[in-house]
């Protein structure tokens, strides 16, 4: 990497701090150029070289943050077998979702409070539900035929409810760990299986 790639890289990865610093106490809404440059202590035309506003910017990062999000999905999938079991891997899938969402929870945190940009949570689920369908149709155990739903309406209620525990676990500051988040959600799923 060249020494002007790296400045640039360290550059961006001040204002996203500094940004995020001030997301944890005002509002998006309220938040302007002038209050990230101050505390990045560069000037405004440094901020414009790299984004257009405050919404690129934010758009930036969360686009950042579904893509890793989704590289653990990706790489959890590309290390499935035939041999395993559908539930298997939604089980494993599970667990490397909720120990990335763990790796995230301080910026899921802030993006889910009221100090986020309003839609931040229809976007989480817009993307982390293609995410799902993509890897759906990439297993071999997976077989659309097989549901007695349309897929969106299956894709709807997979992602709003493993979103619903992600929430829930941000807000309780994480009060379990990875490995125990992945087991109460085979617990509700084994629940609704049995009923």
């Amino acid at each position: 990497m060249s020494m002007y790639a790296e400045k640039n890289r360290k550059t961006k990865q001040l204002i996203q701090t500094s940004f995020i610093h001030i997301l944890e106490e005002k509002s998006f809404d309220s938040i302007t150029v002038g209050d990230i440059t101050k505390t990045a202590q560069i000037n405004r035309g440094t901020f414009y070289l790299h984004y257009q506003d405050k919404f690129d910017l934010l758009d930036r990062i969360e686009q950042q943050l579904f893509e890793d999000l989704g590289n653990h999905i990706d790489e959890l999938q590309s290390r499935y077998s035939s041999t395993h079991t559908f539930e298997k891997g939604q089980e494993q899938l599970a667990a490397a979702l909720f120990s990335s969402i763990k790796m995230h929870a301080p910026l899921l945190k802030i993006f889910l409070s009221d100090h986020g940009r309003t839609g931040f949570h229809l976007r989480f689920r817009d993307a982390f539900s293609e995410k799902v369908r993509v890897n759906l149709e990439k297993s071999e155990s997976f077989h659309a035929s097989n549901l007695n739903v349309p897929m969106d309406y299956f894709l709807s209620f997979i992602t709003s409810a493993f979103l619903g525990l992600i929430e829930q676990w941000v807000q309780n500051d994480l009060d379990k760990t990875p490995q125990e988040m992945t087991e109460l959600y085979i617990d509700i799923i084994s629940y609704i299986q049995k009923k």
